[in-house]
């Protein structure tokens, strides 16, 4: 005992001695790493500077970038309403006259006024002629008591928009029929009706050049300073030219949408039309600014302006960088669809890179202070610790000296009961009078013990469990390969048909499933499907599913009606909203006729008796439980004796493998293997194409199940 507590005292002081050193080894590097990290934090600020600008720079541009491009689509979008909103009026008044031409019987006899300078201001509606037309023509009057049936129309859409000027027909006759609000402007000043010579408008001569709607270029109105813009759509009955429906609109709007843009102090807009010629700008001068007969900016000797100018017209958006004047810009773009024209927007560089200067400077202001904070702070760091370290030597002598008195005994009794736990015997219980530490090490290895004999009791309880759940996923494994035909040949009566089918699940159990059953004795019923999800609620679905499709085609219905029937079950009950592809088939054995459905699932691929394996895309319906309701289609396929049909799911051909391992084995390599020998029977085909997929797959996990079925028509069936 006295050498146990002797040899103990040594112990204790050398490693006094040795924690003593360490402090005055760790003081030393600490002191000497609270330098490295002050100069390696100088060193990260001006790297963290320049990295934040680099990255703050190219974000906050991106995002001043996407802000003038969703400001100008929409901007473009508002635009382009006005002018579909205009079109739409246009072709209203263009579908009423052709539907009035094609049914006259439907309609009586109105009459059109002349134009009434008493009514100017105010919308009217009145009759012009052309020159070369003769108004007392009975014909003539004919026609028009028969088109004066679409003023209601002229003056529902003229009172509809606002910015429309006029709206009216033309007609290859001679007349026009007219909505609008300057009656007495159809005189002249001796007081004379005027003719209207519509047909050789350039509305009317390009709606009837292009046989659809179109817009005229931008022109000042005949009897205002201000700018508007015409469109024509042709009027047919019975494939011969009735006329043109015309209207002509005002473009203030699109001048106050320009000028509404304001994204900063250097912010302008412009409106480019499909000539690539600027119409409406904030820019009072240079290449961009609105003047008439402007140049066509594709032309433009500025590289970048042309570039941005046939991106606009080509109905192209996006943002780019040109220079302006000396000034870099960004130039932010979109199409108005229905007419063909552009908006663009302009920011000039200084000010999108304004935030991203500002962010540095603060940045540079904020890692300075950071580092002087830091040098100061290590500083007092290094002579606190210097400090500690002498006061902890100081204590480490006194302690020690105590320590080695009070420790030896309990653990040595400590000792003496831990060697005493031999085998089962995990009990251990001890009081020792000795200090707080010590104890709180004996109460410690009682708690191991305590806590490995209940670990003990516990991986009993989880390893009985794991043998209880692996032998009923053993037991589910049974029953779902039970659910499937797994004899073969399974009709060996039969030798007008050879068939043969395989399902490997990925897990324990499957979602995929095959199965063929005799409806009588000439239909066999074809089913392979594939439910998503996989493990155990999969199979239960499966199981379900499987039951559902064969009672369904045993009721003698067709494969259409077997999958909306199965749909309509499923999605009555389907809480976890899980969904089945699914491919059924009925062979009529006497004849070959194989009448089929697909819902969502993989097409299947067919051999003629001289050819080869080929892919049939079939018509696809929606998954079964994914909506109530569906109605599915089906399809006929002449099978011929030696014609073979190969039906899969999805785990065939995307099997991941490769060189790479993420690859798909994909349709093609399937076709080849197929092809390999397309006379063998379905064993061998079955064979081949899972030798060659294993072969692709190699050492890769697989993730989804692997089902296939084939089946070779060999013969007609003689019927009774």
């Amino acid at each position: 005992m006295t050498k146990t507590r002797s040899l103990g005292r040594r112990i204790l002081r050398a490693m006094m001695a040795l924690v003593i050193c360490l402090l005055l080894v760790a003081a030393a590097i600490s002191a000497f790493a609270m330098k490295k990290t002050s100069e390696a934090l100088a060193e990260s600020n001006q790297n963290l500077s320049a990295t934040i600008e680099g990255k703050s720079n190219a974000t906050l541009t991106k995002q001043s970038q996407m802000r003038m491009l969703e400001l100008v689509k929409g901007k473009a979008e508002i635009a382009d309403k006005i002018f579909f909103e205009f079109r739409q009026g246009v072709q209203i008044v263009a579908d009423t006259s052709e539907q009035i031409y094609q049914n006259p019987e439907q309609y009586g006899a109105r009459s059109v006024p002349l134009p009434d300078p008493a009514k100017d201001g105010t919308l009217s509606l009145q009759v012009l002629y052309s020159a070369s037309a003769d108004p007392e023509d009975p014909e003539l009057q004919k026609e028009l008591a028969l088109l004066g049936n679409v003023q209601d129309v002229l003056i529902s859409v003229n009172e509809s928009q606002d910015n429309l000027a006029s709206i009216y027909v033309a007609t290859e006759s001679g007349f026009m029929v007219q909505a609008d609000y300057i009656s007495a402007r159809k005189f002249d000043e001796n007081g004379n009706l005027m003719p209207l010579e519509a047909k050789e408008r350039p509305w009317y001569e390009g709606a009837v050049r292009t046989g659809k709607p179109y817009f005229t270029p931008v022109t000042k109105d005949a009897h205002t300073p201000r700018l508007g813009i015409m469109c024509g759509v042709p009027v047919y009955a019975e494939g011969r030219l009735m006329g043109v429906a015309g209207g002509g609109m005002y473009l203030d709007d699109m001048e106050n949408l320009v000028q509404s843009v304001n994204l900063g102090d250097s912010s302008h807009a412009c409106i480019l039309n499909r000539s690539g010629r600027v119409l409406f700008s904030t820019f009072d001068d240079g290449p961009l600014a609105a003047v008439t007969d402007g140049e066509d900016l594709r032309r433009s000797t500025d590289a970048a302006l042309s570039e941005m100018a046939r991106w606009a017209v080509e109905g192209g958006s996006g943002v780019t960088r040109l220079v302006l004047n000396g000034v870099p810009h960004y130039a932010a773009f979109a199409p108005m669809r229905t007419v063909g024209w552009s908006m663009i927007v302009f920011l000039s560089q200084e000010e999108v890179d304004a935030p991203t200067n500002q962010l540095l400077d603060s940045i540079e202001l904020t890692t300075d202070r950071a580092l002087q904070d830091a040098k100061t702070y290590s500083r007092d760091a290094i002579a606190l610790l210097i400090g500690l370290l002498v006061l902890a030597v100081i204590i480490a002598l006194i302690v020690s000296v105590a320590l080695s008195r009070k420790i030896v005994k309990p653990i040595q009794q400590l000792t003496e009961e831990v060697r005493s736990m031999e085998g089962d015997n995990l009990d251990f219980t001890l009081d020792l009078d000795a200090d707080a530490e010590t104890q709180l090490l004996a109460d410690s290895f009682q708690s191991l013990t305590q806590r490995m004999k209940e670990y003990i009791a516990e991986n009993a309880a989880i390893t009985a469990e794991r043998e209880r759940i692996s032998t009923e996923l053993s037991l589910a494994t049974k029953i779902q390969s039970s659910m499937l035909p797994s004899i073969f040949p399974p009709f060996p009566n039969r030798s007008d048909f050879d068939i043969y089918a395989t399902m490997e699940p990925a897990r324990e159990v499957g979602g995929d499933f095959y199965d063929f059953f005799l409806v009588d004795e000439d239909h066999l019923c074809l089913v392979i499907a594939d439910v998503s999800g996989k493990g155990v609620p999969a199979a239960l679905f499966m199981m379900v599913s499987k039951i559902i499709l064969q009672s369904c085609a045993m009721l003698g219905k067709s494969p259409a009606e077997i999958l909306t029937r199965t749909n309509e079950a499923i999605c009555a009950n389907n809480e976890e909203e899980m969904f089945v592809t699914a491919w059924v088939g009925i062979l009529e054995l006497s004849t070959g006729k194989l009448t089929a459905a697909n819902a969502g699932h993989e097409y299947p691929a067919v051999k003629t008796p001289e050819g080869r394996f080929e892919i049939l895309k079939d018509k696809h319906g929606f998954v079964i439980g994914g909506m109530s309701g569906m109605r599915y289609q089906e399809y006929e396929l002449q099978l011929e004796p030696g014609s073979k049909l190969f039906v899969y799911t999805d785990g065939v051909p995307e099997a991941m493998g490769g060189e790479s391992g993420e690859e798909m084995f994909g349709l093609e390599r399937m076709l080849e293997a197929l092809n390999e020998n397309a006379e063998a029977s379905p064993r061998e085909l079955l064979t081949q194409v899972h030798s060659n997929l294993e072969a692709f797959v190699r050492d890769a996990e697989r993730f989804d199940d692997l089902t296939m079925l084939c089946i070779d028509y060999k013969s007609k069936r003689l019927q009774d």
